[in-house]
């Protein structure tokens, strides 16, 4: 059934509020607002995501520092140990050599043969005393020059475990940023939803029917004085008869 006049003179009417400067660009306006809300939404919870990621990593690192610090106290802790260790083997040698020199010269009162025997037995014990005290002094400046080393060690690893505390801090606070964010946008979607009556979805639908609607009009304009109006209502009329169905529901609604 072919829509009534009163009805196509509705459609048109629509079709060209629907194409005016100011109401094609309100629409095409709210629908970049809500494609904004919506984006601003998944970038606040994508950060939020990102920072409870963050604070996840930095408290297992800092999990291992803290192993890692607890293992470099020890060590150097058994460093110190060893150095005070190879300090009384540096004293021992050192009492061995004076051993071995009263012996030598306890030999010498002895007169030959058993002087010249206990001689070389005494000389060979203080050199050997000597390399072995000179062996233990530099492995007890070794260790304490390790242990030394451990210790700037735990240093840096306590100042990373600082730094590592303020970053979870930080994550922490951009997390909870994040979530008041992206509760604020939520409140502005639903007081947008109540303002304009739509949603993205709605807008945007909207927005792409006003622009479909626009380059109708302008179609149809170029065809104006070109081709018989019945021809062009005949060609539209299986997109008229639904939409003036629409549009007499519409009003009747209203009414």
């Amino acid at each position: 059934m072919p829509p009534s006049d009163n009805s196509k003179r509705r459609l048109f009417r629509l079709l060209r509020r629907g194409t005016r400067e100011g109401t094609g660009r309100s629409a095409v306006e709210e629908s970049a607002l809500w494609a904004a809300q919506q984006r601003a939404s998944t970038a606040v919870r994508d950060a939020g995501e990102g920072a409870q990621r963050i604070a996840s990593h930095v408290a297992k690192q800092r999990g291992t520092v803290d192993a890692l610090a607890d293992r470099a106290r020890a060590l150097s802790a058994r460093a110190q140990d060893l150095s005070s260790g190879f300090a009384r083997i540096v004293d021992s040698f050192a009492r061995l050599e004076l051993v071995a020199l009263n012996a030598g010269l306890e030999g010498a009162r002895m007169g030959e043969p058993a002087s010249q025997a206990l001689g070389l037995v005494s000389d060979e014990v203080r050199a050997q005393a000597m390399r072995g005290s000179e062996a233990s002094r530099e492995l007890a400046a070794g260790l304490s020059e390790i242990g030394s080393e451990l210790l700037q060690v735990n240093a840096s690893l306590d100042r990373t475990r600082e730094a590592a505390a303020e970053v979870a801090q930080e994550a922490a606070r951009v997390g909870g940023a994040s979530a008041d964010a992206e509760r604020a946008l939520v409140d502005m979607g639903d007081r947008l939803r109540k303002a304009t009556g739509s949603d993205p979805e709605t807008a945007r639908a909207i927005a792409e029917a006003t622009e479909h609607a626009r380059a109708l009009v302008a179609a149809l304009g170029a065809l104006s004085g070109k081709v018989p109006q019945t021809l062009v209502v005949g060609a539209l009329r299986p997109v008229l008869e639904p939409l003036a169905r629409m549009l007499e529901g519409d009003d009747e609604d209203r009414g």
